[in-house]
């Protein structure tokens, strides 16, 4: 019996409908949890905001 290497089950997988790939799929996906489980992010972005404020030369 032939060894299937894991690129080769997973292309499989994807060639037979078993998942999906791609922008659209993910898009998909996120609306999928988001509906179910809210927003990853608050509206106000606060937390993207405070990341971006954080010192960029590795000091805190």
């Amino acid at each position: 019996m032939k060894t299937v290497t894991d690129a080769e089950r997973v292309l499989g997988q994807i060639e037979r409908g078993e998942c999906r790939v791609g922008p659209d799929a993910a898009r998909e996906i996120a609306a999928r949890h988001e509906a179910a489980y809210g927003a990853a992010w608050p509206t106000d972005h606060a937390r993207a905001d405070a990341l971006t404020a954080l010192p960029q030369d590795g000091t805190s």
